[in-house]
């Protein structure tokens, strides 16, 4: 088991970043140690040529420099990491044994080189290899030591027997002792470092997740968010914000907030500069950009980047487009208005309808029976031709409030711009007017998917419209296109009248505004409870060259236009299956 953990251990250390081959920065190390070990066997042999034994010297230098090849070789050969690592230790020991012996033994000034591989041992292996390689080096110097004056006592070759003396038997234990100990300290040391590494990888992989995590997070919300430091410079932005605000990355990132929201974006950056700057945070504000010549409400919120000790270092904003909670609440507030209007129009159609017509009735009557003349005549036809007008008003009235939901069907295009082009003649003729109609359809194979009698009212209403506004007077334009894409249908209604009036344009598709004289104020509020029923919405502009433009958008439905071509399917085959029966 513990060679496993030891094996698991080396492998992670060796994985570890900067550390891949640990062998080749140890080679690296050992050529360099060769080559001062080289440099200094010159200079002892040149200050004490009878100390050294010089072809001793010599090959225990060859034998080190040997070793580095071999290693090297093994190295490249992809040999086992731990095992190439102690035995290159080893081989370095014994050559510095070897060294020490044939630099004169207890009085060599090698010995302290012991501690090279000791150290690196514990670097490159463990702590248990670091006293291992101590261990071996205490035992080739104090063997060493021994050896020689044993060698020399039983050969009787000296007389003085120097190895034996104190102070020569008291530097080899002083080094047998700094090996020990620098093997121990080494190792923990090592073992120290070790765990702080460890603590150090598990810190940045907890924070890389918390990174990612927060990333994540960041990427993932439907809110835009923007941070901007003292100086007002964009430091970070996520997806969601460059959606809203239409601008990618590469543009917001690095660059100062004033310069890019200076075309229509300028409240968003006068907010978050002074909260920057050290002002005072903004929660559930509300402030208006505009992009591409279109207003977009922003719900926002900015707080305080802090860093150490809490000190201000920019801004961050959250915000969200309340483009659709505006529009979902402009609808809320219109059920409720029709709501009250179909209440109040069942009221008015029980108390008023009935004696109108009773009313009418016996004037009709009364005109038929009496002969009157001049002025009487008038002010009977007056009341007749006012009474018409109050019914139709209520007819006005009850339609708008008790709209049917739309019943979506598919037809072809160019029928449709036939029929309406006709009716929208015919009006013009009974009014006399001159105005010149045009309707075009793109593409000319177009299927249209909306309730026909709606969208033919719908565009009745905005022709009729644009005809008094012009005052029968002029060119009038429709065209049905498919847009966005091929996702939505698109009716423009174009005049070349007198354009909106700025005092209506704000209500113009409420109900009950008009500034005709004889107007219910119902037409165009219509064309927006149809536009909305079918999922659209009704836009009016000024035209480039004078009068006005209404655009009418919806989408297509692709689950609507798929039941529609089920039953498209479905009343066919069932019409296949019934022609026979019939010819027979």
């Amino acid at each position: 088991m513990s060679e496993i953990n030891r094996g698991s251990q080396a492998s992670s250390e060796n994985s570890r970043p900067g550390r891949r081959n640990p062998n080749l920065t140890l080679l690296k190390w050992r050529l360099q140690f060769a080559a001062a070990l080289v440099l200094f066997s010159v200079v002892a042999w040149l200050l004490d040529p009878v100390a050294v034994v010089l072809p001793g010297l010599v090959g225990s230098l060859g034998l080190l420099v040997t070793t580095v090849a071999v290693s090297w070789a093994a190295a490249q050969a992809s040999a086992p990491q731990r095992v190439l690592l102690a035995a290159q230790l080893i081989a370095d020991t014994l050559a510095i044994g070897l060294i020490v012996h044939f630099t004169g033994g207890p009085f060599s000034v090698f010995p302290l080189v012991f501690c090279v591989p000791i150290m690196l041992a514990a670097n490159y292996l463990d702590a248990r290899w670091s006293v291992a390689v101590a261990g071996l080096a205490a035992i080739l110097t104090g063997g060493g030591h021994f050896g020689l004056a044993l060698g020399w006592l039983l050969t009787g070759a000296s007389t003085s027997h120097e190895y034996l003396s104190g102070w020569p038997v008291f530097v080899t234990a002083v080094h047998m002792s700094i090996f020990i100990v620098t093997g121990m300290i080494s190792g923990d040391l090592a073992r120290r470092l070790d765990h702080r590494r460890r603590e150090q990888m598990r810190a940045n992989v907890q924070v890389q997740k918390s990174r990612c995590e927060v990333r994540n997070i960041l990427d993932n919300i439907r809110s835009g968010l923007i941070t901007v430091d003292t100086r007002g410079v964009i430091n970070r932005v996520n997806p969601s914000c460059c959606q809203i605000l239409k601008m990618p990355e590469s543009e917001l990132i690095g660059r100062n907030i004033e310069l890019v929201m200076a075309d229509g974006m300028d409240e968003l950056a006068e907010i978050m500069l002074p909260v920057a700057a050290g002002g005072e945070a903004v929660s559930r504000g509300e402030v208006m950009v505009r992009r591409f010549g279109r207003e977009m409400p922003l719900g926002l919120n900015v707080n305080h980047v802090t860093g150490p000790r809490d000190r201000i270092i920019g801004a961050i904003a959250i915000f969200t487009d309340l483009t659709r909670e505006k529009e979902m609440s402009a609808r809320i507030r219109e059920a409720d208005r029709l709501a009250a209007i179909g209440e109040l129009a069942a009221s008015i159609a029980h108390e008023i309808r009935n004696p109108l017509a009773s009313i009418r009735g016996s004037v009709e009557i009364l005109a038929g029976d009496l002969e009157l003349e001049g002025y009487q005549q008038q002010l009977l036809d007056l009341v007749l031709k006012e009474s018409g007008r109050v019914n139709t008003i209520i007819n006005d009235f009850l339609g708008y409030s008790r709209m049917r939901p739309p019943t979506v069907k598919r037809f072809d295009g160019m029928d449709w711009r036939d029929q309406i082009t006709l009716q929208i003649r015919q009006h013009v003729n009974a009014t006399r007017g001159k105005v010149r109609v045009m309707c075009d359809i793109y593409p000319e194979d177009l299927e249209v998917t909306a309730d026909p009698g709606q969208l033919t009212q719908m565009a009745l209403n905005l022709a009729i419209n644009a005809c008094q506004a012009m005052n029968y007077k002029g060119d009038l334009r429709l065209a049905l296109n498919l847009v966005d894409g091929a996702r939505s249908l698109e009716l423009v209604v174009t005049d070349n009248g007198p354009g909106i009036d700025p005092d209506i344009r704000t209500e113009l598709f409420s109900p009950f505004k008009t500034t005709k004289e004889k107007g219910t104020g119902l037409g165009l509020s219509i064309v927006a409870r149809i536009a909305a029923s079918h999922g659209g919405v009704v836009r009016a502009e000024d035209g480039p060259g004078g009068g006005a433009v209404f655009r009418v958008r919806w989408p297509l439905d692709r689950k609507c236009s798929e039941r529609v071509e089920n039953l498209d399917a479905a009343e066919t085959e069932a019409s296949d299956t019934r022609t026979p029966q019939l010819i027979g």
